[in-house]
């Protein structure tokens, strides 16, 4: 069964191209990972709709236009981590709009910590599962970028690395994956391509304050207010209070929930439509009916909407494409209603 997502959450600037792949990582017990890649394609030729699993036999349609050609030229690159109990393709409309930006987006499946890995009792411990999360995203980015030992050999991602804009590599993540997000580009487990990075409702706890004091490139934290998974004052406060980067922003969106960036919402709005739902799925997906913008049965596509664009308008100034802009958008963000901007420094000058 093949649901429609509906419209994207703004109009593209391009054509949005899909491609799956399965990475072995064999530095890591030959360790699978999984990556969804999104992208600015050249045409909207392909091998028609990319359709989205949410369950064996029930999918969704989007944008995007499974195995599209990629956009000639390079394109800046986002390293996107899912947040716990959620899969590489649990945030289709965020990724799909951002490359629709131009951005490519490499989305990896962190095996231990996946929905599937919960449900059949596999989930891993939490400090394995933050080893795993910072090795996998090294080894996506490396393999993406040409970097260590090991040969590219994926057809599918193979087509992409070409495009990539190696001076302009970001890492996000939402929850969970703000945590790998800001790994990756503090202390010891900082990746050295990294030069920007963004968390939404990020989980933060776990870090010690020495990783936020080492984080040297731009950073930016988007705080849901009515999240009650990530609390701001446990998971925000603390981080913005010792982030030491340089500029650093920090947007907190009153009506926002755990899941505000993420595709819940699309799900709340098919699942009634989709017959022979088995109830524990019925009632799992029920229990985050609060979790997007903090009251159940709220509109939904506005706030993913606007993560959208406080990410476009972060990545434009951090990753040095037009700073002047980014600054302008973030402005115009943090005079909406019920959101509120925060920051230290300015972007650097656009790159000549």
């Amino acid at each position: 069964m093949s649901l429609q997502a509906g419209p994207p959450l703004e109009p593209p600037s391009h054509p949005v191209g899909h491609r799956s792949s399965t990475l072995v990582d064999g530095d890591r017990m030959d360790r699978l990972v999984p990556v969804d890649a999104w992208y600015p394609a050249d045409t909207n030729v392909g091998g028609g709709p990319a359709i989205y699993e949410i369950l064996p036999g029930v999918g969704f349609t989007a944008a995007g236009i499974q195995d599209a050609q990629i956009a000639d030229g390079r394109h800046p690159l986002i390293l996107w981590s899912h947040g716990r109990t959620g899969t590489r393709s649990s945030y289709v409309l965020l990724c799909e709009a951002l490359a629709a930006r131009g951005f490519v987006v490499l989305a990896p499946e962190h095996a231990g910590d996946a929905l599937a890995d919960w449900i059949i009792g596999a989930a891993v411990d939490d400090a394995t599962n933050e080893a795993n999360r910072i090795g996998d995203a090294h080894f996506v980015l490396n393999q993406t970028l040409g970097l260590g030992a090991t040969v590219l050999a994926d057809a599918s991602l193979g087509a992409i690395a070409p495009h990539v804009d190696a001076d302009r590599v970001a890492a996000m993540g939402h929850s969970y994956g703000g945590f790998t997000a800001l790994a990756i580009a503090s202390g010891v487990t900082a990746h050295p391509s990294v030069r920007a990075v963004a968390g939404m409702q990020s989980f933060t706890r776990s870090l010690p304050k020495t990783a936020f004091e080492s984080i040297a490139v731009p950073t930016m934290l988007v705080v849901g207010m009515q999240d009650t998974t990530t609390p701001p004052e446990t998971d925000a406060d603390r981080a913005w209070a010792k982030l030491a980067a340089a500029p650093a922003w920090r947007v907190d969106v009153e009506r926002a929930g755990h899941q505000a960036c993420s595709d819940v919402g699309l799900y709340l709005e098919v699942a009634p439509t989709v017959p022979d739902l088995p109830d524990l799925v019925r009632a799992f997906v029920a229990s985050m009916a609060a979790d997007v913008t903090g009251t159940p049965g709220d509109p939904w596509r506005e706030t993913v909407a606007l993560h959208v664009r406080i990410a476009g308008a972060f990545l434009q100034g951090a990753l040095g494409l037009d700073a002047d802009a980014a600054e302008r958008e973030l402005a115009c963000i943090g005079e909406l209603a019920g959101v509120v901007v925060s920051n230290r420094g300015t972007f650097a000058p656009m790159h000549a």
